[in-house]
């Protein structure tokens, strides 16, 4: 997701998973009921993340911290985010052993539309290193590229291949990026993104991209699965209000799903975004709720009440509303290649 302040493929990556992902489809009850805390996507990454946007430094220490003596093994940050400092003290000081949990960050592309200079493959190569040094890690397990806003995007990506060659970062990915996208990458002669991280949630249920990912092996990962709350970004500049009119059909249902089963609306969201194969991010600077959101795997959504919330999908991007863009319909020609030498 965005910082406050600004804010056909080629070979799918071979499965590294312990367990198997969460159904591409709204799974049957069984399948659904499957699911468990350890469970697992296709790069082994822990199916639901703490996330650390919209977070200070002190937040984002105390809160990274609770999340992971709560059980939490997956961690999500950015550098657009500035908070990378406090999430690696957070990380620090929780005393987890570094093997028993999965930490993701991004690289802040560069977007001329707000004075950003875009990122080369030098320089994306020095912010890894930069979020590593804040992090206090010897290597994350996903890095990604924050969205398709730089024309130079080819040498990031090269970059990030570049960066786990020498071992700096387990898998490599992207965020906000579609078919297109993905296309030019594998035009490119390059292996494609073992990771893709987009806004879901019912408004949003990016069908399009969704089904691409499914038929190419790449790993789903969902930002702003709450986005239909009422809450959410409520406080001044988050944004929240900016889409608060698209909402009260949402509402209605969620919070009707949500009586018939006897959970928070938050964790009806949560679960249809796991039950669609997403892994799922949320966050929380209230300790009792940090354990709470982790506890999603002790129900699950009848198919019925599944086809209720996919009906609300208006294909409607609300997370960077306050920004100003919707990252995925962004069409920012590639920069010319460079010369070889």
């Amino acid at each position: 997701e965005p910082a406050a302040a600004a804010e056909a493929a080629a070979e799918p990556a071979a499965a590294a998973a312990a367990e198997p992902a969460a159904a591409a489809e709204p799974a049957a009850e069984g399948a659904a009921q499957a699911l468990s805390a350890t469970s697992v996507n296709e790069i082994g990454m822990p199916l639901v993340g703490f996330g650390c946007h919209q977070l200070s430094q002190e937040q984002a220490e105390s809160s990274v911290c609770e999340a992971l003596k709560a059980g939490f093994k997956h961690i999500d940050s950015a550098e657009a985010y500035e908070n990378e400092e406090g999430v690696g003290k957070g990380i620090k000081a929780s005393g987890v052993d570094r093997k028993d949990f999965f930490v993701t960050t991004k690289v802040m592309p560069g977007y001329t539309q707000w004075g950003m200079q875009e990122k080369g493959f030098d320089e994306t190569i020095a912010a890894c290193k930069a979020s590593l040094e804040k992090l206090q890690l010897d290597y994350v397990d996903l890095y990604l590229i924050h969205g398709p806003m730089a024309s130079t995007r080819i040498e990031q990506y090269k970059a990030l291949v570049e960066l786990k060659n020498q071992g700096l970062v387990k898998h490599i990915g992207v965020s906000n990026y579609k078919e297109s996208h993905f296309k030019e990458i594998a035009d490119a002669g390059l292996p494609a993104p073992e990771c893709n991280q987009v806004e879901f949630h019912p408004l949003c249920a990016q069908k399009e991209a969704t089904a691409f990912m499914n038929s190419n092996g790449v790993s789903k990962v969902a930002y702003s699965s709450l986005a239909t709350l009422s809450t959410w970004r409520a406080e001044e500049g988050q944004g929240g209000d900016k889409s608060a009119h698209l909402k009260e059909e949402a509402q209605k249902v969620q919070k009707d799903v949500s009586d018939r089963l006897g959970v928070p609306e938050a964790k009806v969201l949560l679960r249809w975004g796991l039950q669609h194969g997403y892994a799922v991010l949320t966050k929380s600077s209230n300790p009792d709720r940090i354990k709470s959101n982790l506890d999603i795997f002790s129900f699950s959504i009848p198919e019925e009440d599944m086809t209720l919330l996919d009906a609300l999908d208006k294909n409607q991007a609300v997370a960077w509303s306050a920004a100003g863009i919707d990252p995925m319909s962004l069409e920012v020609p590639l920069a010319a290649a460079a010369p070889a030498s």
